[in-house]
C-alpha cells in the first residue's frame, strides 16, 4: 500500500462526500421551504436533516480515516498493537462525531460539557480499574512488551507463588498465560505496569529460569556445590538436556543459599527439572551429612 496515493484518494473522497452532503442540504431545505404543509416545521426538519447528513458523512469520513490509519500502523506493528491503537482512534473519532451531531441538532454544547464533566468524574471513579487495565493493555500491546509465545515469570505480592508459563493471548484487558502446570491464567494488564516484577525467560533461544534453594549450613558449601554439580551433570545427560549452572548465592545465618539457572527448551518440562534439582541437593546434603561408614 502506497501511503501517498492512499492519502490522496482519501482527500478526494472527503471532498466528494462534503459536496454531496451540501447539495442534499440545499435540495431538502428548498423542498421544505416551498411545501406549505412542512413550512411550520422547517426549522426542526432542517436540524434533523443536518444531523442525519452529519452522521452519515461523519461515519464515512471515520471509515476512510480508519482505513488509512490501519494501513499505516499495520506496516509498523502487529495485529495486537493495531487493535489497541484502533480502540483509541475509535473513541476519539466517534466522540467527535457525536458532538458534531449534537451541534447540528442545536444542542448547547457548553451546558452539555459542564454536565458531562460532572458525569465523567463519577463514571471515571467507578471505572478506574477498567480504565487502568485498558491503558495498560494499550501500552503493553503497542510497545510489544509481551507477545504470544513468550515464556514469562510474574512475581507479585498480590499472589504467591509466581506465575510461570507461556503467553497465549494478549488483549486489551487481560493477558492469558498457560502455566507450567497446564492452567490458563488471565492476568490483568495493569499488573505488568504496577505491583509485579515481570521477567522474560528467553536467553539465546533457551528458556532460563533462576531457581533458589536454601540448605542448612552444617555441611561445607563448597563440597555440597561440587557434589551437586556432579549429580546434575549425570541426571541431565540422561534427559538429553542442558546442565544447569549452579552457584553459591549467599549465606543467611545457619543456612546457605544457592542459585540454579535451569535451562529448558519447553516451559512444560520446567517442573520436572526443578524436581531433579531438588533431589540432587537433597542427595548431596545427606551424603555429606551422613557419610557411609567404611568397613574395617
Amino acid at each position: 500500500m502506497n501511503p501517498a496515493k492512499t492519502l490522496i484518494r482519501a482527500i478526494i473522497i472527503l471532498l466528494v462526500v462534503g459536496f454531496v452532503v451540501y447539495i442534499l442540504h440545499v435540495v431538502i431545505s428548498g423542498f421544505v421551504a416551498q411545501n406549505q404543509t412542512l413550512a411550520p416545521y422547517a426549522r426542526d426538519i432542517e436540524l434533523g436533516v443536518d444531523a442525519a447528513l452529519v452522521g452519515i458523512g461523519g461515519y464515512i469520513i471515520i471509515r476512510i480515516i480508519k482505513y488509512v490509519n490501519e494501513g499505516y500502523i499495520l506496516s509498523r506493528t502487529d495485529n495486537t498493537g493495531l487493535r489497541s491503537i484502533s480502540l483509541i482512534v475509535d473513541l476519539i473519532l466517534y466522540t467527535l462525531l457525536i458532538l458534531a451531531i449534537l451541534s447540528a441538532l442545536g444542542v448547547n454544547l457548553t451546558g452539555a460539557a459542564i454536565g458531562g464533566a460532572v458525569g465523567g468524574v463519577a463514571i471515571g471513579l467507578a471505572a478506574q480499574t477498567v480504565a487502568s487495565n485498558v491503558l495498560s493493555g494499550i501500552l503493553v500491546t503497542s510497545s510489544r512488551t509481551v507477545r504470544p509465545g513468550d515464556s514469562v515469570i510474574l512475581q507479585s505480592w498480590i499472589w504467591s507463588p509466581p506465575i510461570i508459563g507461556e503467553v497465549e493471548r494478549v488483549s486489551i484487558l487481560f493477558t492469558e498465560v498457560r502455566t507450567n502446570t497446564g492452567n490458563l491464567v488471565k492476568v490483568p494488564n495493569s499488573a505488568f505496569l504496577g505491583n509485579t516484577v515481570f521477567t522474560k525467560l528467553e536467553d539465546g533461544g533457551v528458556l532460563t529460569y533462576p531457581y533458589q534453594l536454601t540448605v542448612n549450613a552444617d555441611v561445607s558449601a563448597n563440597q555440597l556445590l561440587d557434589r551437586v554439580k556432579g549429580i546434575l551433570e549425570d541426571e541431565f545427560k540422561k534427559e538429553n538436556s542442558l546442565v544447569p549452572d549452579v552457584t553459591f548465592y549467599s549465606k543467611n545465618g545457619a543456612t546457605n543459599i544457592f542459585l540454579v539457572r535451569i535451562k529448558v527448551t519447553e516451559i512444560s518440562k520446567l517442573n520436572g527439572y526443578i524436581d531433579i534439582v531438588n533431589k540432587a541437593f537433597d542427595k548431596a546434603y545427606w551424603e555429606l551429612k551422613s557419610p557411609p561408614t567404611q568397613a574395617k
